[in-house]
């Protein structure tokens, strides 16, 4: 006999499911859901209708054909209903954005941060200027449906802790809690890099490829890992922070305390310092490495040979890094973001051939390097898919 609590967990179960299909295909008809899902007309007409109560999906138009009535309407996530803040921290800014339940970022904003600021000086910042956001384009705090935040260093998603983040000086930093406090709204709390890995997933062209890497290379270097459509995080909330695999045990010491992680020789400040050894002056004194880095991008497009020479060898190392990773994960891509990469061909070719130099695969197998679906944006949808993974998909699943 069926309990009461299973069917409330089914239900559960498919209100999420529900809303995953339609994220992934996009508008569907309820006809359409009950094909994908195996449920009932009827089911999918209950889970349905309580989703639209709640303001997590709506009446779009009629699908194309002949079908008329209720199940031939199309239903999707609302364009014009609740909104989700993102919040991207890297080390030398933080963006903030407005975006819609799909992630489509609609109104931004942007804070440099010359210098390490403390939790505390995070908080009063971020709370500012999201407000200001919503102010400046006429939203009301209840329009926030909840913050997403992809944040620096090593974070335990679950309890919205930053455990570690050693460049900013952090060390188990209640960040989730303070900034719902400062907002008056739910956070969830991600790596950085793990949310463009989750934004990817849910949104982007990574819908479409069930296991994936995406590589991130800035002030640090870290990967977010997807197996299986979803995050993985490992034991302890770590996996994929390639940046501290050991490549020289004699090498420069790195900002985690260690010595010769692939950090020191190919994250954006040592790229400048090599450049800089080679005789390329690309730096001035309010420019930051990632300015640095884009102006080095920009000379090796334009056919400076020296430039060329840095982004092949920045590609070269990064490849043997993520030689590694392919013989432990096998993923069929491996998203590249960062300055660097707008060096375009030929930083990706020297990727591509190192890393097929070196990993294990057969002479047929190879590993695709791509770009990022967002661009730029890579950062504030993954943060805001962050929320959306959390406060509306997973929460979806609950009982109402």
């Amino acid at each position: 006999m069926t309990t009461s609590l299973t069917r409330h967990g089914l239900r559960e179960v498919n209100r999420e499911q529900v809303l995953r299909i339609i994220l992934r295909e996009g508008p569907l008809a309820r006809i359409d859901l009950a094909h994908r899902t195996g449920l009932t007309a009827a089911a999918i007409s209950n889970i349905t209708r309580e989703l639209i109560e709640d303001g997590l999906l709506r009446e779009v138009g009629p699908a194309r054909g002949k079908r008329v009535g209720a199940s031939a309407i199309l239903l999707d996530l609302p364009e014009d209903g609740p909104i989700i803040g993102a919040v991207h921290q890297g080390v030398s800014a933080i963006r903030l954005a407005l975006c819609t339940l799909r992630g489509r970022v609609l109104v931004r904003s942007q804070v440099s941060t010359p210098r390490p600021l403390s939790p505390g000086e995070t908080v009063a910042l971020i709370g500012q200027k999201l407000h200001d956001l919503l102010a400046d384009n006429e939203y009301t705090k209840t329009s926030l449906l909840g913050v997403g935040a992809g944040v620096v260093g090593l974070v335990d998603s679950e309890r919205a802790l930053v455990k570690r983040a050693p460049r900013l000086g952090w060390e188990k930093v209640p960040l989730g809690d303070l900034l719902a406090e400062r907002l008056g709204c739910p956070v969830a709390l991600d790596n950085n890099v793990r949310a463009m890995a989750l934004g990817e997933a849910l949104l982007g062209q990574g819908r479409f490829w069930p296991d994936f890497a995406f590589v991130y290379v800035g002030t640090g270097i870290g990967s977010g890992l997807i197996i299986n459509g979803y995050p993985y995080r490992g034991a302890h909330g770590s996996a994929g922070e390639i940046g501290h695999i050991t490549v020289d045990p004699e090498g420069e010491r790195c900002a985690c305390g260690n010595r010769g992680c692939l950090e020191t020789i190919a994250a954006e400040p040592a790229i400048v310092r090599l450049a800089s050894l080679q005789g390329l002056a690309l730096q001035s004194e309010t420019a930051s490495p990632k300015e640095a880095v884009r102006r080095l991008a920009s000379l090796a497009r334009q056919g400076d040979e020296v430039a060329r020479a840095v982004v092949r060898t920045c590609g070269e190392s990064l490849g043997i890094a993520l030689s590694t990773l392919t013989d432990i994960l096998n993923p069929s891509r491996i998203v590249l973001h960062g300055a660097i990469a707008e060096a375009g061909d030929l930083f990706f070719s020297a990727v591509a051939t190192c890393l097929h130099q070196r990993a294990f695969l057969t002479r047929d197998e190879t590993i695709e390097l791509v770009a990022p679906t967002f661009g730029e944006d890579a950062g504030l949808v993954g943060a805001a898919s962050v929320a959306l993974e959390a406060l509306v998909l997973r929460a979806a699943g609950r009982e109402r």
